[in-house]
């Protein structure tokens, strides 16, 4: 099994195979020798820098649904994941303020878990879709399916309440048996032979506020996912120069040259590098900065003046306006709408 090298094709943690094998052992079957077919280890550990490739979990997954004769085996496997086996990750989402937030999180950090698709969300109308595009036409219709469950399990833990999506669509042809198991599962229609899987959602349900939400809590957690990101694909330089602002705000150290210097590149090279990923230092300065400070604004052992300084700003004045531009409000009124909101 591959584990911490630089691969051809995209990889998944590899604690992914504990889903498996434990869905395994729930169906009787001998999950060893599935993994040894695969020529794949269990893997007990979440450490993201533990991985294992599309075309390991796609030889696991052909064993597995031969082994079971169950055509939807990949809605079984999300019932075996918890939270935790998906490293901080896992965390940050549960602790997000809406699942919009939730679904935003997802796809700007869903790399951490897996990379074999490419991950968007947009609203249309009263409509909030989700959508995984796989990054090849070789990906296992099971990896689609798990993916799909496992989102929608993990929206009703943070929602705390039923959550039917609007509809959903598959990649996938529907299996044999039909589409009763799809059904019953996300409680909505299901479609079939589409060009990509996606769920669909009520715009206003996707806003509520989430009893369990914590800003301070998921972005402590996003950092972590963040610094991981960095070290597993060196070209994500978006994600790299966030966890370096985030490091360098509070020592004022944070300037474009800054973080070039700390990324051991040239102030020019690190704007071409963000260039051709679609930002600019600012702009990513600016979101890191509206992000951290909606955070600590909810911190009420917290001065306006001392989350100021902790985002970098010289002057108190030039932060007020810097939030009133990110939330309407100035932070004083902002956080006392906040308190009488919880309260």
């Amino acid at each position: 099994m591959s584990q911490v090298m630089t691969f051809a094709e995209p990889t998944t943690l590899a604690g992914y195979t504990e889903a498996i094998t434990r869905a395994l052992e729930a169906a009787g079957i001998d999950s060893a020798e599935v993994l040894r077919g695969a020529h794949v280890a269990r893997v007990r550990s979440n450490d993201p820098m533990l991985r294992i490739t599309d075309s390991e979990i796609n030889a696991i997954f052909e064993r597995a649904v031969a082994a079971t004769g169950d055509g939807y085996f990949g809605l079984r496997v999300a019932g075996y994941i918890l939270p935790g086996m998906l490293h901080a990750l896992g965390y940050a989402l549960l602790a997000s303020e809406t699942l919009e937030d939730f679904c935003n999180r997802l796809v700007r950090y869903w790399a951490l878990v897996a990379q074999s698709g490419k991950y968007s969300v947009s609203v249309d109308g009263a409509e909030l879709r989700l959508e995984a595009q796989a990054r090849s036409a070789d990906l296992c219709f099971e990896t689609e399916d798990t993916f799909g469950a496992l989102v929608l399990r993990l929206m009703r833990m943070a929602f705390q309440e039923e959550l039917q999506p609007l509809r959903v669509e598959f990649r996938r042809p529907m299996p044999e048996g039909g589409d009763a198991p799809y059904r019953d599962y996300f409680g909505c229609p299901t479609h079939f032979e589409r060009q990509s899987l996606r769920l669909y959602f009520d715009l206003a349900t996707m806003r509520q506020p989430l009893s369990g939400a914590s800003r301070e809590l998921a972005q402590y957690n996003d950092q972590i996912v963040m610094r991981y990101l960095g070290k597993l694909d060196r070209d994500d330089i978006v994600n790299r120069v966030r966890a370096q602002i985030v490091a360098g705000l509070s020592g004022c150290s944070f300037s474009r040259a800054d973080i070039a210097a700390s990324m051991h590149m040239s102030a020019g090279t690190l704007q071409v590098k963000l260039a051709r990923a679609g930002f600019s230092y600012q702009q990513l300065l600016d979101e890191t900065r509206h992000e951290l400070a909606l955070a600590y604004i909810e911190q009420s052992r917290l001065s306006i003046t001392e989350i100021a300084f902790m985002l970098g700003f010289s002057d108190l004045s030039n932060f007020i306006r810097a939030f009133k531009r990110w939330t309407g409000q100035a932070p004083t009124g902002y956080r006392n709408a906040s308190l009488r909101i919880e309260g």
